[in-house]
């Protein structure tokens, strides 16, 4: 007859086992399975990749708020967050019964008030490669390499701004048309993803309301 020292024992192996596979489940890289046809193997975004913007971990960033600098105002709603699994027989495979997957995460959002487009994607390419993320502002494309964000040794790191007396602490930079001063650029960091966009092709800046 097991004693209630050993009951409690049990239970709290029980939640122990249970929490260390969640654990393993949030922060695994990849899986492969065999369908009897081949292996798949599929190479997931990481816990640490997907914190480095707020759009996948803090519901706060479920909505985004833009004002303009001529007084206009964009307001967008997280309405779906689905997964894409890009596909691709694996490299040393002579026979192409094997395929790696790569994942891609894609925050939908719908636009509440003004006209315009939000949209995120954080994109695993494959094994090799750092992951990265995209995001449609309006009628810009933006790519973020999420090593970059909060890496002060990265080239495109620029430290604290200010920006109509706000301060964004660690912001980094890209245009959207690849290192091209004279198109439009964007200010990204870890505490507020994309928070600033100066259009220059229309003339306009917006500013993170958060």
């Amino acid at each position: 007859m097991k004693t209630n020292y050993q009951t409690q024992r049990m239970k709290l192996l029980l939640l122990l086992t249970v929490f260390v596979m969640l654990l393993q489940s949030c922060t695994k890289d990849a899986d492969s399975r065999n369908d009897g046809k081949g292996v798949t193997t599929y190479y997931y975004l990481t816990a640490g990749a997907l914190n480095q913007t707020p759009y996948f971990t803090n519901p706060v960033f479920d909505t985004i708020s833009f004002a303009s600098d001529k007084g206009d105002t964009l307001t967008f709603i997280k309405t779906k967050t689905d997964t894409d699994w890009f596909c691709e027989p694996t490299s040393n495979d002579p026979n192409n019964n094997n395929m790696d997957c790569y994942q891609t995460i894609h925050n939908i959002y719908s636009t509440i008030k003004g006209i315009g487009l939000f949209e995120v994607k954080h994109i695993k390419e494959n094994k090799y490669l750092n992951t990265f993320i995209k995001i449609k502002f309006n009628d810009k494309i933006f790519y973020y390499d999420d090593v970059a964000i909060d890496n002060t040794s990265f080239p495109t790191f620029i430290g604290d701004v200010v920006i109509n007396g706000r301060s964004f602490k660690k912001s980094i930079y890209t245009y959207d048309r690849y290192m091209d001063s004279l198109s439009s650029i964007s200010n990204m960091n870890k505490d507020y993803g994309l928070f600033y966009v100066n259009d220059k092709i229309n003339n306009l800046k917006y500013l993170i309301n958060k």
